[in-house]
């Protein structure tokens, strides 16, 4: 059998890596220069700059952990301990472990009645039922009640463990306002905290899509290769790229749910089109400021995290990547990432975010001399924004694809590694099938 996978980043690769394995010829088309979608890599000036992910998670990446493991890539990954400070609006510094929730209970800002509901919400998470896979949509959709987190947050947690737990946490980690977000997930992901660990392999985020394809013997990879249309061919289709016509027996459509909507629209019903076309995605930003010598070697935590009651940000995370990612950094280099919040980015132009990343630089870490650059990475679709609701309006749109036709995405879950490798595997397993 032939199949082809249009779109090459996590959720494609491993979708092609899957289906090379159970005997399929393998043709992947991707739009860019190079694998990895929102995961590539970037390199410039001696620099490896992650373009969008920072870390793998460990066991709470089961998925992306166990294909990792049967390619023998694991044992190459790179352990990042995540060593992290809250920044407090007078600049009161709090240590905490991104890797650890008990760790924010010795945040002093907190009342021992503040660490008592943290406590007993943890404890209630953990005994009641919920989605065991915090990255499949039709588990998640089961435990979707309509609640956003930050009302669930502020009624069990109290509003200062919201404003220095939650809210922190959720934007470095998804660049929107918890109001803006559904609970199973984060829930999901509390009752399996315990197996976080992080991760990088030593080429960046990007190299897992390119292990994946390395490993899949079965699989062509077409690169600056975008996908103009697809139609129907017998039982098959016929996919159009670069003016050429390809053959398959069936489909894997690995996109962004907007662009899997419009190569798909003669064969998917209104409903299913409007789904994905409407699909929420947020502004996303964030700046690399580059310094051949680093200002500050001795610094003791790898992120500063903004936090303040009622503050209005529009920084999430001041990151140090020397640490996280020591092959991104020339010999005594260092790299910063300064990642925005959403809601500000509409009314902030290219130069204004590059000048408050500068500026929350020196503010998180001291005074330094003229960075050797300062890029800036913004994408007006970028991450997924998983809202009451997502997970059973995107779901149901598997059951509306034609025959042999199956999307793999993270915009089925929340964004993320994890989610993007599972759909890819999921939607690579369930076309085998309806091949055979």
């Amino acid at each position: 059998m032939k199949t082809i996978v249009i779109g090459g980043g996590p959720a494609g690769c491993a979708a092609a890596y899957t289906l090379s394995k159970q005997g399929h010829d393998v043709l992947l088309f991707e739009a860019s220069d190079q694998v990895g979608g929102r995961t590539k890599q970037l390199r410039r000036d001696g620099f490896n700059l992650a373009t969008g992910a920072l870390f793998l998670m460990g066991g709470i990446y089961p998925r992306t952990s166990a294909l990792l493991a049967e390619m023998g890539c694991d044992r190459d990954l790179v352990p990042w301990r995540g060593d992290s400070e809250l920044q407090d609006k007078d600049d009161s510094r709090y240590p905490v472990s991104f890797v650890s929730l008990p760790s924010y209970l010795r945040i002093p800002v907190l009342t021992l009645g503040d660490k008592l509901n943290v406590a007993m919400a943890g404890l209630k998470l953990h005994l009641r039922s919920g989605a065991r896979n915090p990255f499949d949509g039709a588990e998640l959709a089961a435990f979707d009640k309509g609640e956003d987190l930050e009302t669930w947050s502020r009624h069990n947690l109290g509003d200062r463990a919201y404003e220095y737990i939650v809210r922190p946490i959720m934007d470095f980690l998804y660049a929107v306002p918890a109001s803006w977000l559904s609970t199973p997930f984060p829930h999901a992901i509390i009752q399996q905290a315990h197996k976080m660990k992080l991760s990088v392999p030593p080429g960046g985020i990007g190299q897992v899509s390119e292990w994946f394809v390395q490993a899949a013997n079965r699989a062509q990879v077409c690169l600056s290769t975008p996908v103009e249309r697809v139609e129907r061919s017998g039982k098959g289709y016929c996919v159009f790229a670069n003016g050429e016509a390809h053959e398959a027996d069936g489909l894997v459509v690995a996109t962004e749910a907007f662009v899997a909507a419009k190569l798909l629209e003669p064969y998917i019903d209104a409903d299913a089109r409007r789904r994905l076309t409407e699909a929420p995605y947020t502004d996303y930003a964030h700046v690399a400021i580059g310094y051949a010598k680093s200002p500050w070697p001795n610094y003791p935590t790898d992120i500063v995290l903004p936090v303040g009651v009622g503050e209005t940000r529009n920084i999430g995370a001041i990151v140090l990547h020397s640490r996280r990612h020591p092959g991104s950094v020339p010999k005594g280099g260092e790299l910063v990432g300064v990642y925005f919040n959403t809601p500000p980015l509409a009314h902030m132009s290219d130069e204004d975010i590059k000048r408050e990343a500068l500026e929350a630089t020196i503010k998180a870490f001291g005074t330094a001399p003229e960075p050797t650059f300062v890029h800036l990475f913004r994408y007006d679709r970028g991450l997924t924004i998983a809202g009451p609701g997502h997970y059973s309006k995107l779901d149901a749109v598997h059951k509306a694809m034609p025959s042999r036709v199956c999307l793999a995405g993270d915009y089925f879950s929340q964004a993320g590694v994890e989610a993007a490798v599972f759909s890819g595997e999921r939607a690579a397993q369930v076309l085998d099938q309806a091949m055979r």
